[in-house]
């Protein structure tokens, strides 16, 4: 197949963009918005290698001829409540109503940095939605939750596997802003920088993941599907969440929402102390 011959000038790097989105990011980690205004604005050509890697992969190439997007299998959900149990599909279904998160409103957050592929060839755009549609996906395959440090192992994971710029720079800060939110809520608990080191491990460690018919590995059985694709369990995030659990008897829902819970118990102690 003849190679790619990027018909674009590819975009500069924007880094005062970049500085705002990491700036707002960094007061909620959770605002995937600003993944989406810092993944623009870090760009550049970076994601020409990885496009032409599917656009030449054989199902790259007939998921272009196609014209096919991932996100109207992902969006279908009277389908994916059809499927077995254990599949793919089925915990990805029970992932995104137990997060209140909808295929849809990924996109929907997402429409400027993708509206600025406007001058790409088709192929580049269903590969950039794509790249987009499978985050929640990665969550699923590679077993991480949506608080920060699961977001961020799911960076972490998917950095080798997608050379987004963003995910390394986002992986490396907001792993440091979680290490202060714990001290923050005076908690001792070891392993979160171990836990992204693993994660961007396992990202390396798996198959490509872009090169897989998802649609199709949708019906599969999730554990086959790990154990095919060379997906190791994340024990290591595990293990930080069971340390929590022990310290405060409680689920992390958000590291931001875990603080500002400890810091309230320690208000309420003081007040009670004799």
């Amino acid at each position: 197949m003849q190679r790619l011959v990027s018909p674009y000038k590819p975009p500069r790097v924007r880094p005062l963009d970049a500085a705002i989105a990491i700036l707002r990011l960094l007061r909620d980690p959770q605002d995937t918005t600003q993944v989406f205004r810092l993944t623009d604005a870090l760009r550049g050509s970076s994601g020409v290698k990885p496009y032409q890697r599917f656009r030449e992969s054989p199902v790259g190439a007939r998921i272009i001829a196609e014209r096919r997007h991932l996100i109207n299998a992902l969006a279908d959900r009277a389908a994916l409540a059809k499927l077995p149990d254990n599949s793919v599909g089925r915990r990805y279904l029970a992932f995104m109503a137990e997060e209140n998160l909808t295929a849809e409103g990924l996109a929907e957050i997402s429409s400027d940095a993708i509206a600025s592929l406007a001058n790409r060839e088709e192929g580049a755009r269903i590969f950039a939605t794509r790249m987009r549609d499978m985050h929640d996906l990665y969550h699923v395959l590679a077993g991480y939750g949506r608080d920060e440090l699961g977001e961020v192992c799911v960076l972490a994971f998917s950095y080798p596997q997608q050379k987004i710029r963003s995910f390394a720079v986002i992986a490396t800060l907001v792993r440091l802003r979680i290490g202060q939110l714990l001290r923050q809520s005076k908690l001792k608990i070891s392993g979160v920088a171990e836990a992204v080191r693993e994660a961007a491990l396992h990202g390396s460690q798996a198959d490509w993941l872009p090169g897989e018919d998802l649609e199709l590995l949708l019906a599969e059985d999730v554990d086959v599907v790990r154990a095919r694709l060379g997906i190791a369990p994340p024990t290591r995030y595990q293990a930080v969440l069971k340390q929590i659990a022990a310290r405060t008897g409680a689920k992390v829902t958000t590291f931001s929402a875990l603080r500002a819970q400890m810091v309230a118990r320690q208000n309420d102690e003081r007040e009670h102390c004799p």
